[in-house]
């Protein structure tokens, strides 16, 4: 008798725990993720049932990442801000949250975690104000005098070109300005980024009248950086960059001049040599040098500009922004 009773006590039990189950699951329904995609009036909608739309969440579908606002509404070309990352991040036209790319509008670039590379626009910001600068003070018609005003008159920053390079080696591209009209690539300007403060130092500086000219060259395998500055042909000096400087050194100043008998006298930096080890200790450093800087140059128009420092970066460089971007944060 108390073996039935018991089993009667069970089934009850399980039954009413049954039912209050089945109560409280068609009362609370749990959403699942068998989301359905409707196309309206040119928007798509996320939905989980037909009548029950995704909204104000982050999905994640077909390997891909998607905003959705409210009524179910996917996010396009817009910038929106994920909890859970604590960063801004971009979708684009397609919804798509992306990656690696410029934004529709081509004002930003959106990282590998789809938040803006800040770093990066940076460095394009920068690019572009420096060169502009520098198309500026070229077209200035500063003269001292009649001969130069009648020299300048037919030059601008139209006879000069600029190159985007990496010269000291960082990994990050730098500006090097030439005179386009010049044989050896004559420098006109160099400036150098630099990570940390997220600007160009001007390492060098010349104009179409100056008494100097500048040329570049670098040893073999990518080595150091040379720069030579000559007057006229009596007058050398050799400055070197290490890889990861962002400065000349004065290296070694090879010049001549007349006593006052008339005779030439050589030196090298300040000592007086003779005229048969003057010239061959300056063949030797000049081939120490390397070779001349081989790189595209563009012209200095706006079109010119945007085109080159807006260019895709490569991947050495979008892992060097990565990183500065880590740092930052």
């Amino acid at each position: 008798m108390d073996n039935s009773y018991s089993k009667i006590s069970r089934a009850a039990f399980c039954g009413c725990f049954f039912a209050v189950f089945f109560l409280l699951m068609t009362s609370f329904p749990i959403k699942t993720l068998a989301y359905s995609w409707l196309y309206d009036n040119g928007k798509w909608y996320l939905y989980y049932t037909y009548d029950d739309p995704v909204e104000n969440e982050w999905v994640d579908y077909g390997g891909n990442r998607y905003h959705i606002e409210g009524e179910g509404l996917m996010s396009t070309d817009k910038w929106f801000s994920d909890d859970d990352t604590g960063k801004t991040h971009y979708l684009g036209t397609d919804g798509i949250m992306q990656r690696n790319c410029y934004t529709a509008s081509g004002d930003k670039f959106v990282g590998a975690d789809g938040a803006e590379l800040k770093s990066f626009d940076k460095w394009r910001e920068e690019a572009k104000k420096s060169l502009k600068k520098v198309v500026s003070d070229l077209n200035r018609k500063v003269t001292v005098t009649s001969q130069q005003k009648e020299f300048l008159a037919s030059l601008n920053a139209t006879n000069a070109a600029f190159t985007l390079y990496d010269l000291n080696g960082d990994g990050y591209r730098d500006i090097i300005v030439i005179n386009a009209e010049t044989e050896n690539s004559q420098v006109l300007d160099i400036k150098l980024w630099n990570s940390e403060e997220e600007e160009f130092y001007t390492v060098m500086e010349l104009d179409f009248v100056s008494d100097e000219t500048a040329e570049l060259r670098r040893e073999e395998q990518q080595g150091n950086v040379w720069m030579i500055v000559s007057k006229d042909m009596n007058d050398y000096n050799f400055f070197s960059m290490n890889i990861g400087d962002y400065d000349f050194t004065s290296v070694e100043h090879y010049y001549f001049d007349f006593n006052e008998y008339g005779d030439i006298v050589y030196y090298i930096d300040e000592d007086k040599v003779s005229a048969s080890d003057w010239n061959t200790s300056l063949i030797h450093r000049r081939a120490e040098t390397g070779k001349g800087i081989f790189a595209n140059y563009h012209s200095m128009d706006d079109d010119s500009i945007k085109e080159q420092v807006d260019m895709y970066p490569s991947e050495d460089e979008l892992q060097l922004f990565q990183e500065r971007e880590a740092a930052r944060e």
